[in-house]
C-alpha cells in the first residue's frame, strides 16, 4: 500500500467557479518579460518524476499482487497516468482507492491494525498498435487558396474513469456542431475547413502527432512537408464544457490583430481576452511547438478540476448552454480564418528553429 501524499483540507470555495473579470486581467498580461528565471516547477516536477521511477522499480522488484494507492475527494477516486504500450511486460495490477477510504486504512496498518482486502481483477491485455483519427472537411472553393486548410480539433480519446464526457467528448461534440452550423448556413469557405478528432491524446497526443509528421514537418529530415505552407490555423477545445472567455496565442504576436478583428461579435458573450501566454497538456502544442498557429481556448473552469480522470466524467455534468456558445465561437473563427484574404504567419524564424 503506498502512503498517501494528499491531505484533505476544507475548502470554502464554491465547486464550480466562472472566472472573474480580475482573473482575467491576470491571464492576459504577457508573463514573457519574467520568464527568464529558471522555474522552480520544473525543477519540483523532474524531481517528483525522478522519485517515481525509483518507486516503480522497487515495486517491480517485489513483484507484489497489487498495488493500492489513494487520491481525489468527496469518495471520488483520481485516477493518475499509467505507461503502458503493446508488447511491453503487463504492469501490476494498481487500484487507486477515495482518499476517505485509503487513509482510513493507512492509519490503520500504522497502528498494527491487520486490514484485508478481497481483490477481483479482470483485465485484458490489447495487441492493437494503431492509433486512430477521425477526419472530415468542407473543401474549398478559391482556386488559389482552396488547398489551404483551417483546422478544427479535439481529442476522441478519453480516461478510464468515467465516459469522458468533458475530458473530451465537450470538445468533439463542439468541433462537430461548429461544422454543422457552416454546412447548414451553406457557406462555401474559400480555404478549406478540416476537422480532427484525435486518438491517443491520453497515452501521448499521438494522434495529432501522427498527423503533424506526415503532412507537415519531418523532424527526421528536418525538412517542412508541403502542409506546412497551406496550415491556415488550429482551433483546439480541451478544458471540459465551460464557455470560452478568450483564447492563448502562444507568444505569437503576428496572431493578435487577427483575433482583436474576429472576436468583436462575441464579446457581449464574454469572449473578450486575448492572451499571449502559452498553454500546455493537449493537441494544440503538437502544431505551436512547429511555430504554426495553433491555439487554445480560456474557458470557465465549472467544476472540470474535481471531475476530469475520474468516474465522475459523465453527460450530465455537461453545461449544454455553454457548449452551445463555444460552438458557435469556433464556427465564427472558422470562416474568418478560411475567409480572410490574409492569414496569421507562423512565428518569426520558423520553421529554421526547428533544424537547431
Amino acid at each position: 500500500m503506498l502512503p498517501s501524499n494528499e491531505n484533505y483540507e476544507i475548502d470554502f470555495e464554491p465547486l464550480a467557479t466562472r472566472l472573474t473579470d480580475e482573473q482575467l486581467e491576470e491571464i492576459a498580461k504577457d508573463p514573457r518579460p519574467s520568464q527568464r528565471r529558471r522555474s522552480s516547477y520544473n525543477v519540483d516536477y523532474r524531481t517528483v518524476m525522478a522519485m517515481q521511477r525509483k518507486i516503480n522499480q522497487m515495486i517491480q522488484h517485489e513483484k507484489p499482487l497489487a498495488i493500492i494507492g489513494g487520491g481525489g475527494s468527496f469518495n471520488v477516486p483520481a485516477s493518475r497516468s499509467v505507461q503502458y504500450k503493446s508488447g511491453d511486460p503487463e504492469p501490476l495490477p494498481e487500484i487507486i482507492l477515495p482518499i476517505e477510504n485509503h487513509a482510513r486504512m493507512v492509519r490503520l496498518l500504522a497502528k498494527g491494525v491487520k486490514v484485508e482486502m478481497e481483490l477481483d481483477v479482470k483485465n485484458s491485455f490489447s495487441q492493437i498498435k494503431q492509433i486512430n483519427n477521425v477526419v472530415a472537411e468542407i473543401p474549398g472553393s478559391d482556386p488559389k487558396l482552396k488547398s489551404e486548410v483551417v483546422l478544427l480539433g479535439a481529442h476522441l480519446d478519453s480516461w478510464h474513469g468515467g465516459t469522458g464526457a468533458a475530458d473530451n467528448a465537450s470538445g468533439c461534440a463542439v468541433m462537430i456542431e461548429a461544422m454543422r452550423i457552416i454546412k447548414a448556413l451553406g457557406i462555401t469557405p474559400k480555404r478549406t475547413i478540416r476537422i480532427a478528432l484525435w486518438g491517443g491524446e491520453e497515452q501521448g497526443m499521438y494522434g495529432s502527432r501522427g498527423y503533424a509528421t506526415t503532412k507537415l514537418f519531418d523532424s527526421k529530415a528536418g525538412k517542412k512537408l508541403d502542409g506546412y505552407d497551406k496550415f491556415a490555423l488550429y482551433l483546439n477545445m480541451d478544458n471540459g464544457s465551460g464557455r470560452f472567455r478568450g483564447i492563448y496565442l502562444e507568444e505569437n504576436d503576428l496572431a493578435v490583430p487577427f483575433m482583436e478583428c474576429w472576436k468583436k461579435p462575441f464579446e457581449s458573450l464574454g469572449f473578450n481576452t486575448i492572451t499571449l501566454r502559452r498553454t500546455g497538456g493537449t493537441d494544440h502544442t503538437t502544431f505551436s511547438r512547429l511555430g504554426l498557429p495553433a491555439y487554445q481556448f480560456i474557458q470557465d473552469d465549472l467544476e472540470y478540476e474535481r471531475t476530469y480522470h475520474t468516474n465522475m466524467d459523465t453527460y450530465e455534468r455537461l453545461s449544454f448552454a455553454d457548449l452551445k456558445v463555444n460552438a458557435a465561437i469556433v464556427a465564427w473563427l472558422a470562416l474568418n480564418a478560411a475567409q480572410d484574404s490574409d492569414r496569421i504567419p507562423v512565428k518569426p524564424g520558423f520553421p529554421e528553429n526547428l533544424n537547431k
